[in-house]
């Protein structure tokens, strides 16, 4: 898995330079920092893959308020110190060439993607996703805070009162969100034209690898994580199958039930008939290994087919931001396809 990840990564890598030579080509002369004196229908201007209720609209302006799923908060000038709460603020601030003073990292700094992770820099350990350490937060002075708004729902009141704080879902997000999310935190920022042309790089990156797949793709591909104790599905309208349908590979999971990841019995995997599994094992034995005994398994077609992958849990679950969806993508069509 090792020797795969790396050429991955590296295949990611050189794939994103090619493609930021592109994009740079293609837009001649700079564009006007968001600070300058561009009018408000230049600001406003669509930004690739978002949602028009991102607010556009405040791009460049001195105070900018910015909507979010806890409401919407005023940022003035232009933040310098922030401190990411999940994993795909910290690729939201890397988009735009920025650096977290603080991340909640769970206390494993490496379960930063190495995508990731040479980017980023220094920074101060605010302990678990879950439950971030107050005070370590408020000793790091913060210009503002990204918080995820299903998790710290409880705590934003006290975040606000340390920094200016916007909240986003993250941990149960979908790449729909991921988007709007990482478009919304350049707002606060003030750095929307990094992460306008940052959209526009990964669109391509995203139609490329597309490109690669089949135009007759039929089969279905069932992402999971794996435990010792439970085997989880995620539907379509999650993250990681979002970014799958993205170069056309679709989830076998109904999405009609509205939960973010779905608990799986063998018997349902069985009759959920996967082509393809994605499989995202936690360290040590998983509920997989018991299930492997059972002549049940062996009627998967993925099982039957040998279309089962292991990828790591950090790239394709934990990240979920603009750099891990690239290597998703990457990764899936080099193991489904070949290079």
């Amino acid at each position: 898995m090792s020797h795969s990840a790396t050429k991955v990564r590296r295949a990611v890598a050189v794939l994103a330079l090619t493609v930021t030579a592109a994009v740079l080509a293609g837009c001649g002369a700079a564009s006007s920092p968001s600070t300058g004196a561009a009018p408000n229908a230049d600001r406003a201007a669509a930004a690739e893959g978002v949602s028009p209720d991102v607010n556009l609209d405040q791009c460049g302006k001195p105070a900018r308020t910015v909507k979010h799923d806890l409401g919407t908060t005023t940022i003035s000038g232009s933040p310098a110190k922030v401190v990411a709460l999940e994993y795909s603020f910290v690729d939201a601030l890397v988009a735009v060439g920025m650096s977290p003073v603080g991340v909640a990292d769970d206390g494993q700094p490496e379960r930063i993607i190495p995508a990731l992770r040479d980017k980023v820099g220094e920074y101060k350990s605010v302990g678990l996703r879950a439950t971030p350490n107050i005070q370590v937060i408020t000793a790091l002075k913060p210009d503002l805070i990204v918080a995820d708004s299903g998790r710290h729902k409880a705590i934003y009141a006290q975040l606000s009162k340390i920094a200016p704080t916007i909240a986003f879902a993250s941990l149960n997000g979908n790449y729909q969100q991921v988007l709007d999310s990482e478009m919304s935190t350049a707002i606060a920022l003030d750095k929307c034209d990094e992460m306008k042309t940052r959209l526009t790089e990964h669109a391509k990156v995203m139609a490329d690898l597309k490109a690669k797949a089949p135009a007759d793709e039929s089969r279905t591909a069932l992402f999971v994580r794996a435990s010792d104790k439970g085997f989880t599905g995620f539907p379509a309208k999650a993250y990681t199958p979002g970014v799958l349908e993205v170069i056309g590979i679709r989830s076998p999971l109904p999405d009609d039930s509205g939960e973010a990841s779905v608990s799986l019995t063998l018997e349902t995997l069985v009759a959920t008939k996967p082509d393809v599994m994605f499989i995202a094992p936690n360290e040590g034995p998983t509920l997989r290994d018991t299930w492997a005994k059972s002549p049940l398994w062996r009627e998967i077609p993925a099982v039957k087919n040998n279309t089962t992958f292991d990828v790591d849990p950090n790239e394709w679950s934990r990240s979920r931001g603009l750099i891990a969806a690239e290597v998703v993508a990457q990764e899936a069509v080099e193991l489904l396809y070949g290079k």
